[in-house]
């Protein structure tokens, strides 16, 4: 083999690995992206889930069993009654400072956390100590591997049709 050849075969080989590397570089971003996009899409789902939870249940724990006339009805303490577990919830402010955490095997441990407020209709990216006929739900999901935040809110209103 002469000098030429010899050049020619050292040029493919760095040629080869270069690509090998490239090619493994390449294969490793679309693993971990593709990670990324699976813890995504348990932490919308998670978050989706306990928010369609929350809003489906009754406004307030005074409209469990009636109607409602007066805002002067609603209660002034957001969050779970005495004794009342996650099992128990029977109103949308019950899971006011509620939080969880849930493990997908394989994939990540994730933990739920909510958050209600009652707002003011003038302004709704507030909050307002005086009981209205809106509520807002804030719940934020994050995981151990990707620790981004999901945020969802939603404000939840009450009517009354006689």
């Amino acid at each position: 083999m002469n000098t030429g050849q010899m050049m020619l075969t050292i040029g493919a080989v760095v040629l080869l690995g270069m690509t090998v590397l490239t090619v493994n570089q390449s294969l490793s971003n679309n693993g971990f992206i593709l990670q990324q996009t699976e813890i995504g899409i348990y932490k919308v789902s998670l978050g989706s889930s306990v928010l369609e939870e929350a809003m489906g249940k009754s406004f307030d724990e005074n409209s469990t069993e009636s109607d409602l006339s007066s805002t002067a009805s609603l209660s002034t303490t957001l969050g779970p009654e005495s004794g009342e577990t996650h099992a128990d919830f029977d109103d949308f402010d019950d899971y006011n400072n509620y939080t969880t955490s849930y493990v997908v095997e394989g994939v990540d441990s994730m933990t739920v956390q909510c958050h209600i407020v009652y707002v003011d209709p003038s302004n709704p990216d507030g909050s307002t100590m005086t009981p209205t006929w809106h509520k807002k739900i804030t719940v934020n999901v994050w995981g151990s591997v990707l620790p981004d935040t999901v945020t969802f809110t939603q404000i939840f209103s009450y009517w009354s049709f006689r």
